[in-house]
């Protein structure tokens, strides 16, 4: 995993997830927010896009299609209350801080938030990285890539994801100097518990794998 040092590793995968979706007319918008959006970004901050598709019940498929593409998924988390293929993307080679969190919309939706200032029951400033110029033509669009299938997320990859999560923010807190409400070492071992608590079967050796790497490269950089 690339242990950049400044916060140009998120320009960097913004950049390269930004040229991917926009070679989809489908993609109308793509709005970031959280830290990269209001310039507080460092090394350890995650991207945040709000997406805005054409048609996004057809047309997301497409765009996940295309972020799978440009940076191999590791590990994908579903949101709790977003179906897919909105979630949480970790990318193959890449720190695990700088995960994707993705939501897609439709172009009213993603009006209606621009309004409200609102997504999902929480305030969000959403900055324009993307808007799109030529009429969205769906059908040119899957010429281009097949769209992505639906991920089928068992209860145990759903609890790891919530760990994880868990563990990646209190290490950022750590390695920023700020107060948490759980250690690392708490957070790592309740991690840990869930990866190898039960037998591994052929389909979590993946998980096994993502999270063995994600917790050596933890260790390496934590104070």
């Amino acid at each position: 995993m690339r242990d950049d040092t400044s916060a140009l590793s998120t320009r960097r995968i913004m950049g390269d997830l930004i040229a991917a979706l926009s070679t989809l007319t489908c993609v109308r918008r793509i709005d970031s927010f959280g830290s990269v959006a209001t310039g507080g970004a460092d090394q350890w901050s995650d991207l945040d896009l709000f997406v805005s598709c054409e048609a996004p019940e057809r047309t997301a498929w497409l765009a996940a299609a295309a972020i799978r593409s440009s940076k191999p998924v590791a590990f994908y988390r579903t949101f709790a209350s977003v179906p897919q293929p909105s979630g949480r993307y970790w990318f193959d080679g890449e720190s695990p801080f700088n995960r994707l969190d993705v939501s897609f919309c439709s172009p009213a939706e993603h009006e209606a938030v621009c309004r409200s200032g609102v997504n999902g029951g929480h305030p969000v400033t959403l900055h324009p990285e993307y808007v799109a110029r030529l009429p969205a033509d769906p059908s040119a669009d899957e010429g281009l890539r097949p769209p992505a299938g639906r991920v089928d997320v068992s209860p145990r990859e759903t609890a790891i994801g919530r760990l994880l999560y868990i563990h990646l923010e209190a290490a950022k807190k750590q390695l920023r100097g700020q107060p948490t409400k759980r250690s690392v070492r708490e957070t790592r071992a309740a991690l840990l518990e869930a990866v190898f608590a039960a037998p591994t079967t052929d389909r979590d050796s993946g998980v096994v794998r993502f999270i063995s790497t994600v917790d050596a490269f933890i260790q390496t950089i934590s104070p």
